[in-house]
């Protein structure tokens, strides 16, 4: 799926993903982040190109007290959903 955002959203994204301490660049386009703190906690592949944001692959995180540890839940295919995570996450407005 592609993410359409403007010139201040992919900037302020790039901004966001450089600074967060869940956030693992891969290369000098891709990154890979993991966001606990919002209400449903996902993971995302984040991949950017021309006039947008690529999501290469995004699931819920979910969390086993047992094993005191996250795994990946269900697959994301919404990007209303992902930009909803990424706005409260207070990655980019809208």
């Amino acid at each position: 799926m592609r993410l359409k955002l403007n010139e201040a959203q992919l900037n302020a994204l790039r901004a966001f993903l450089d600074h967060f301490d869940d956030a693992e660049q891969l290369s000098a386009r891709e990154y890979v982040v993991d966001l606990y703190d919002i209400a449903r906690p996902i993971s995302l592949d984040l991949v950017f190109v021309k006039g947008g944001v690529g999501v290469d692959g995004a699931a819920e995180l979910k969390f086993d007290e047992e094993q005191d540890g996250w795994y990946m839940g269900e697959r994301l295919d919404s990007a209303a959903e992902v930009l909803d995570a990424l706005v409260e996450a207070g990655a980019i407005e809208r």
